[in-house]
């Protein structure tokens, strides 16, 4: 027993002497803890206090956008042809959506949308990189009004998901005025980065994409409001706590004339061959405002307004006839004979010839070879006869202005360098300023060009087909239409323009836009006589005079533009046809250009015009054609 009790002492003692440790061991490790708890503590609230405090406010109050109205766009006789309408769109504010839920609610989301889930994964991961965690991120625009009421029945369960009213871009008669106004788009990363972020925009803000709509993005968006709303741990809406209403975009004016742009619309697309395209632009030569401007085929804008349609934007981004392909203000063709005012500007106010000067048109222009070899002959659409310089222009004769421009005989000819000279000066080669986007600047060929971007010397049968609108030359339908404007009005280039003024969102006056003259030609009055009086010669040639207009004089020239394809069995290559008019002559007031692309000057562009113009002045239809040389198979002329 005595070992045993001494054994138990032993025990009792060294357990005695193990409590010392143990709570030394317990105090340090409390103090770790506590010291732990401590420097999380200050680090929460000193350090990283700020942005919790803020973080916490964004989970009860949110900064709802308030989207402006987007400003109305009228003709010039305040007839409504871009308007608002209202929309329901979805978006989802990431923030709100438990984890653990992230799946089911956009499924059902989904679901409910007609649409795959992958679509709004896509959409968030496209908008969500410039977005703050809180902000509601669009997934899906013009959603039907049933799918928009079942989401928003159904948002006690799909926390996160937002339904809200937004203004859409609607286009009257959209194909009929499409390239003027434009249409609304999402913008490209790139543009969103390198404009629209600064400006205050989200990913998910359409902008203004084309035509008027993105030239005067800045005064129609408007300015967009906002309100401070406290919400619940879903993100769902509890009060209202504040708000700044958002300022409707400014209006806008257009220059052009509703009622004459569905003339020239409704003229082309009955006028010419399917699957070809056209242009009309008609003007006012006495200040450059655009009064129509016609580019068909066309589109459909409101296409762009409607994820349900996107079949459709696909087709016509992939359409080969280009319906988005602003025609008069991007496409560059060959003038063909309309060049040929250029010519004869040049060669009048050069003394190269005169309004006397008479040159035999007897079907072409054998030069010979420099070189001794057999002549290059140049072809005319006819045999004429001996011609003065009116009846050269009114009768296009190709081998009149083949000398005017290269020589032949007692004629010297301006030479390739003059001609080219008159061509930029008269407003070929480059850009008018027109307030549309992308316009093109066409081509007036040099020597120096020619040896740059060919590789190869100029030779004299470049400047003979330059002197014709053919060769190498290339200008778009609004050229040809500024230089007959600088024709009509005498030398004053004006900057042409679709937009006449800014209102704003009650109607008051902002800004007007007034005519700008970019340039001025100084001719002799005798140049422009015999130019004009050339023009006024072309209505009454054999194959035009029925088209002319009882009670109004109108000067034009028509041109027919030879262009690379398969040649027909006469050996006639295809050709694009043009007509360019200004009238009364007398006081004018409009100036049309035609183009039709496969056709001829004289066979569709002037017929085309001249029934436009025939309505326009108030004159009712032409009369049924007669038989004329052009209709019996001869030769077509330029």
């Amino acid at each position: 027993m005595f070992e045993d009790w001494q054994d138990d002492s032993q025990t009792a003692q060294q357990e005695t002497m193990c409590h010392p440790i143990r709570t030394r061991v317990l105090r340090v490790v409390l103090l770790l803890v506590f010291t732990a708890l401590t420097f999380q503590l200050w680090r929460l609230q000193i350090v990283q206090g700020r942005a919790h405090r803020a973080a916490a406010e964004d989970n009860s109050l949110r900064l709802a956008t308030i989207a402006p109205l987007r400003g109305v766009i009228y003709d010039r006789n305040m007839v409504p042809l871009a308007v608002n309408a209202p929309s329901f769109s979805v978006s989802i504010t990431e923030a709100d959506v438990p984890n653990n839920e992230r799946e089911r609610i956009f499924r059902e989301t989904a679901n409910v949308l007609g649409v795959p889930v992958e679509e709004i994964e896509q959409s968030l991961k496209t908008r969500r990189r410039d977005a703050a965690p809180f902000t509601p991120i669009a997934v899906r625009d013009s959603v039907p009004r049933d799918r928009a009421m079942q989401l928003e029945e159904r948002s006690w369960a799909l926390p996160g998901v937002h339904v809200r009213v937004d203004p859409i871009r609607e286009y009257i008669e959209s194909p009929i005025f499409s390239h003027v106004l434009g249409f609304m788009a999402l913008p490209t990363e790139e543009e969103y980065a390198t404009r629209y972020k600064a400006e205050g925009y989200s990913m998910s803000d359409r902008v203004g994409s084309s035509g008027a709509e993105r030239m005067y993005e800045s005064d129609l968006r408007g300015r967009p409001g906002g309100r401070i709303l406290e919400v619940d741990a879903a993100g769902r809406p509890l009060r209202e706590v504040v708000e700044r209403p958002a300022e409707s975009g400014h209006r806008l004016i257009l220059t052009i004339d509703a009622q004459l742009q569905r003339l020239a619309y409704r003229v082309l697309s009955e006028r010419i061959k399917p699957g070809t395209s056209a242009v009309a632009i008609a003007t006012d030569p006495r200040n450059g405002e655009i009064l129509a401007m016609v580019s068909i085929p066309s589109f459909d804008a409101n296409v762009f307004s409607d994820p349900q349609r996107d079949s459709d934007i696909a087709a016509l981004l992939q359409d080969p006839a280009l319906p988005m392909f602003n025609r008069a203000v991007s496409g560059q063709y060959p003038p063909g004979s309309t060049f040929k005012l250029v010519t004869g500007i040049g060669a009048l106010e050069e003394g190269v010839a005169n309004r006397g000067t008479k040159i035999n048109c007897n079907g072409g222009l054998r030069l010979p070879s420099p070189y001794g070899g057999a002549p290059t002959f140049l072809p005319d659409w006819g045999v004429m006869g001996v011609l003065d310089f009116v009846g050269g222009i009114a009768q296009s004769c190709n081998v009149y202005f083949y000398t005017l421009g290269g020589g032949f005989g007692e004629i010297a000819g301006l030479g390739n360098e003059r001609l080219a000279r008159y061509a930029r000066v008269l407003g070929y080669g480059d850009v008018s300023g027109v307030d549309l986007p992308a316009e093109a600047p066409g081509r007036v060929p040099t020597q120096d060009w020619k040896a740059a971007t060919v590789g190869e010397q100029w030779f004299p049968g470049d400047t003979y087909n330059m002197a014709i609108g053919q060769g190498y030359v290339l200008a778009t339908p609004l050229q040809v239409s500024n230089v007959t404007n600088a024709i009509a009005n005498g030398g004053t280039y004006y900057r042409p323009h679709v937009v006449r003024a800014v209102l704003d969102a009650e109607g008051r006056t902002l800004r007007e836009v007034p005519p700008v003259v970019t340039s001025r030609v100084t001719l002799k009055p005798e140049t422009l006589s015999v130019i004009r009086d050339g023009m006024i010669a072309v209505l009454d040639t054999e194959q035009s005079r029925r088209f002319k207009i009882p009670t109004i004089v109108v000067a034009g020239k028509t041109g027919t533009a030879e262009f690379s394809g398969p040649k027909d069995d006469k050996g006639i290559g295809p050709t694009h046809g043009w007509f360019t008019a200004y009238g009364p002559a007398e006081a004018p007031r409009i100036s049309l250009t035609v183009f039709v692309e496969r056709g001829g000057g004289p066979s569709d562009g002037l017929p085309i015009a001249m029934d436009i113009l025939r309505e326009y002045f108030g004159q009712g239809v032409a009369p049924p054609p007669t038989p004329t040389p052009a209709s019996t198979g001869a030769p077509r002329a330029p």
